[in-house]
């Protein structure tokens, strides 16, 4: 009768927790504690160690009973806390939180989803984790320290870095910039996923061409900087007249915006009704 009070059934421990069975359930085997084999669930060594056993019962057949005091273990009472941001993931592989989404995107293991981000099958199999937000009900990922050593993912990351470091001035969707300034641009443009052209001639007799053209939102992109020849620069000033003139919209870019360019791009965007 003691062993019987100083125990709990997982559905006794998911109940001291405040929390479903089911969730508990699953939570205990993202802990590694428990799989499921053969529609059962069954103890891993990690479980065993925590404390894990089995009961015998003429009624429920085996089941699963833990210590009382599991109820207190900070992976159960905290369960995220052994898991990683998309910030987290991103300052681990120095890439920017866009750039860090492109990439997990392009690899098929998150998707976009009201608003958020929704894992797909492959991204679970990988370490990711699906939450969401309790009161806006926006949903978000969380990894597995594990991701970090994905080789996979290693490569990808590695690509994705050799590209915003070619000395040649190619950008990662393939556009060979003139300066560094459009390549900051051109690759964050190409990782927020908005679709765009690189020297898109103007659609007047004269022959002009935009740095940047977003074809879906009829937005033009003008860099305004020290990287800008004086030629260029004669050719801009005729540029902004005829934007202006003909009601074209356009956002510029200045060197001061470059160092916060997450910040000033997503802000000028959305002063044209695009959010990223």
């Amino acid at each position: 009768m003691s062993e019987i009070l100083e125990t709990l059934s997982t559905s006794a421990l998911a109940k001291a927790l405040k929390k479903t069975t089911k969730q508990m359930f699953a939570e205990l085997e993202t802990l590694g504690w428990i799989e499921r084999q053969n529609e059962a669930w069954k103890l891993t060594t990690k479980g065993e160690f925590e404390g894990g056993k089995y009961r015998e019962s003429q009624k429920f057949g085996r089941y699963i009973i833990w210590p009382r005091e599991v109820a207190e273990h900070k992976a159960l009472s905290s369960p995220d806390a052994g898991l990683l941001s998309l910030s987290q993931l991103s300052k681990h592989f120095s890439l920017s939180r866009i750039a860090m989404e492109q990439v997990l995107q392009e690899m098929a293991w998150i998707r976009a989803n009201k608003k958020g981000w929704q894992v797909t099958s492959l991204g679970e199999k990988n370490g990711a984790h699906q939450r969401e937000n309790r009161s806006t009900g926006v949903p978000y990922v969380l990894w597995s320290d594990s991701t970090l050593d994905h080789e996979v993912l290693i490569d990808w990351v590695e690509e994705v870095q050799t590209g915003l470091n070619d000395i040649e001035l190619r950008c990662c969707d393939g556009h060979q910039v003139a300066n560094e300034a459009e390549r900051l641009i051109d690759n964050w443009l190409y990782f927020s996923g908005l679709a765009h052209a690189y020297k898109r001639r103007l659609p007047f007799p004269e022959t002009l061409y935009a740095d940047f053209y977003l074809p879906q939102h009829h937005l033009y992109v003008e860099y305004w900087g020290d990287q800008v020849t004086a030629t260029e620069l004669s050719a801009k000033m005729r540029k902004k007249e005829l934007l202006k003139a003909n009601n074209c919209a356009c956002i510029e870019i200045q060197d001061e915006d470059l160092l916060q360019l997450d910040e000033a791009l997503t802000r000028k965007l959305l002063n044209h009704n695009i959010e990223i």
